[in-house]
């Protein structure tokens, strides 16, 4: 079956081939699953832990003593707590950890290397528009080696959800006029004659390649086609539901594992039948068949984590070494085996998600790829600070999640003017903006280039390179002006290099996202407002009479934390933002200082020897004589002035943020 007339408008979602290098589909795991305690374990673990707890509230009877009351108790605490902890280990941990061991997935058979090996020699006699040819696989070759010089503009976009983001990532390319030129005269003919090959039809010879079959087409009926690699992760990356588009919205078919392992052999015989200048099947070149084997085989070896994984220039470096075996020296076009030793090199690493695009006359495209993500949630370390690890971990417990997550910029370098866009839902404002280590990044490389070029001028070379004549690299951010949205944009941003000092890794862009006034806070501030009025205004009658003679006060107490649980707590989000944690702990403590107060007021209504202090030295807080209303009153007012703290400061930060000019003009909002 031909690469381009056997896609249909299937659903377009592409996954990692699973991690593993064997001979069989066979899965087997490279540590024992620790699989969770049976329903009976855990049964009889729960009663047990039960009677524990209740022994331990209930104690013996009186006539054992005190000792050994307190001694038992200690006993079935300590029994207890270590129960928990072994139940927590078994029902738990051990499960979730061992879960995500690595695995190992055996690889594709031997022999498919054979198939996939004859199957790129009987394309190039196969001479129809959909084989790659010389025009499509220095296109295939160029997008996936120098992904820059295809694309000229691409917008990477993010929508937060509650827990994962949708990415949707457009991509404008411009195709040199040569290629496209090429492309479309070898649409227009019927067949392909090439030297020494006569035009013909005949299958492509894909029986037995996992489930391929024959299938012989005319190129007249088939338009010219790119087949453009528009996502190019690691080997062993999973791709969740990825949709390809094209400028218009409509579905763009996408190659198949089968299909994508067909297209890079038919380029790489098409690179190397150009190398050499021939048909490197005539029995001239046995040397580049080998090599063109051991390259297929890196390709289509699946991810691993294993240590004994060869290299991944294995493949390149036999093409390398092919083509100047025997004392050859000059090929007939050496830089069409670099392009294939490059080609072989990137994609034994990864994959390459290729669509089918038709191709315009200019050249000029647009396509554009969703899919959805899900970010690695970060806790904050102790390295960070004992309040940050906290705050980390309170958040999670009281359901805090604010819009704040990391992006890194690894389709930055991909193209010539990259633009990173995160737009939130309404209700929230940019707050913080930032990347720490991309100065460093583009200081390294800017360096690095100067050194370079300056060295190519010492040695008088007849021109400095490609690489190091383009612009600077450029960039900045969307001034915070109170919007939803973040905007970062940067130009000529380098390809990150190995081995060279902070510019081997691509620097992330963190965002973090508040809550426009009033927001969360505000209720929070009205709650811990009514909850302080309403405690100092009963304790202070009640530190002056015990039993005021009703039970409203009571009553009255109650409302704060009901309106606390209310406002805070029952509404269910719908997107990633989920409440401050200055909101979510303000109306706790609000629940907690409500609560409090209408107990105390049982209390003392009902005359109990409890909690009857006085203010040291006969003195008033603000006129409430009782320490245990004046203590709790004071926890209430503390709230409140806390609350309204930060809420006057996210407040006035708002305000100056989105009072703020670029002097660019624009729209402007008019508050009187």
């Amino acid at each position: 079956m031909d690469v381009v007339s056997s896609l249909k408008h299937a659903p377009a979602a592409q996954e990692a081939e699973p991690a593993g290098k064997s001979s069989s589909a066979r899965v087997t795991a490279e540590r024992k699953v620790v699989s969770p305690p049976s329903a009976l374990s855990v049964f009889v673990t729960c009663i047990l832990m039960a009677l524990l707890f209740v022994f331990v509230i209930v104690g013996t009877p009186d006539r054992w003593g005190a000792d050994l009351r307190w001694a038992l108790r200690a006993l079935a605490a300590l029994t207890l707590g270590l129960l928990l902890v072994i139940h927590t280990r078994r029902r738990y941990v051990l499960p979730q950890r061992t879960s995500h061991r690595s695995t190992k997935v055996w690889g594709l058979p031997e022999y498919q290397v054979n198939v996939l090996q004859r199957t790129a020699g009987q394309a190039q006699i196969s001479n129809t528009s959909d084989n790659a040819g010389p025009a499509q696989a220095r296109i295939f070759a160029s997008a996936v080696i120098y992904p820059a010089h295809v694309r000229q503009r691409l917008t990477e976009r993010y929508d937060p959800g509650q827990r994962t983001l949708t990415q949707l990532v457009t991509i404008d390319a411009q195709l040199p006029s040569r290629d496209v030129q090429r492309l479309l005269n070898t649409a227009d003919t019927a067949t392909l004659p090439r030297p020494g090959i006569p035009a013909q039809r005949t299958t492509t010879g894909n029986e037995g390649f996992e489930g391929g079959r024959s299938d012989a087409t005319d190129a007249t009926q088939h338009p010219a086609v790119i087949l453009f690699p528009v996502l190019v992760p690691r080997k062993g990356e999973m791709v969740d539901n990825l949709r390809v588009l094209a400028a218009d919205g409509s579905a763009v078919p996408v190659l198949s594992y089968r299909q994508y392992l067909q297209l890079v052999a038919k380029v790489l015989r098409t690179l190397l039948d150009i190398a050499y200048g021939e048909d490197i099947s005539n029995g001239r070149h046995p040397d580049a068949l080998d090599a063109e084997r051991t390259a297929l085989q890196a390709v289509m070896r699946r991810a691993t984590t294993t240590s004994d994984e060869p290299d991944d220039s294995e493949g390149s470096n036999a093409l390398y070494r092919a083509g100047h075996a025997n004392g050859r020296t000059k090929l007939a076009n050496p830089a069409a085996l670099k392009l294939a030793a490059q080609l072989i090199k990137k994609l034994s690493s990864h994959y390459a998600v290729v669509a089918a695009v038709p191709c315009p006359v200019d050249g000029r495209f647009v396509v554009s790829y969703e899919r959805m993500m899900t970010p690695t949630l970060a806790l904050a370390p102790l390295s960070e600070g004992i309040l940050s690890w906290l705050k980390a971990r309170a958040r999670l417990l009281l359901g805090s999640r604010p819009v704040d997550f990391s992006i890194s910029l690894d389709n930055a370098w991909t193209t010539q003017s990259y633009h990173l866009i995160i737009d939130c839902q309404d209700g929230v404002f940019v707050g913080v903006q930032e990347a720490q280590e991309l100065v460093g990044y583009l200081n390294a490389h800017w360096n690095d280039r100067q050194s370079r070029l300056e060295q190519s001028f010492a040695q008088e070379k007849s021109g400095p390179l490609l690489e190091l004549t383009t612009p600077p690299p450029y960039y900045r951010f969307r001034r915070r002006a109170g919007q939803r949205y973040a905007h970062f944009y940067t130009r000529f941003f380098p390809e990150p290099r190995e081995k060279l000092p902070n510019g081997d890794r691509i620097p992330d862009v963190r965002f973090r996202f508040y809550e426009v006034p009033p927001g969360s806070v505000f209720r929070a501030l009205i709650a811990s407002t009514a909850a302080a009025l309403l405690i100092w205004l009963i304790g202070f009658v009640t530190s002056r009479d015990p039993d005021p003679g009703t039970d409203v006060p009571a009553f009255l107490l109650v409302f704060p934390a009901v309106a606390a649980a209310w406002l805070g707590f029952d509404s269910q989000p719908r997107r990633l933002l989920e409440g401050t944690l200055a909101a979510r702990i303000s109306l706790l403590a609000t629940v907690l200082c409500s609560i409090a107060a209408s107990g105390l007021f049982m209390v003392y209504k009902a005359e109990l020897p409890l909690l009857q202090w006085k203010v040291p030295a006969d003195m008033q807080i603000l006129g409430i004589t009782s320490m245990a209303w004046s203590a709790l009153m004071l926890l209430a007012l503390l709230n409140a002035s806390t609350t309204g703290y930060a809420y006057l400061a996210r407040t006035w930060e708002f305000i100056h943020l989105s009072g703020r000019t670029d002097g660019f003009g624009g729209p402007k909002e008019h508050l009187h």
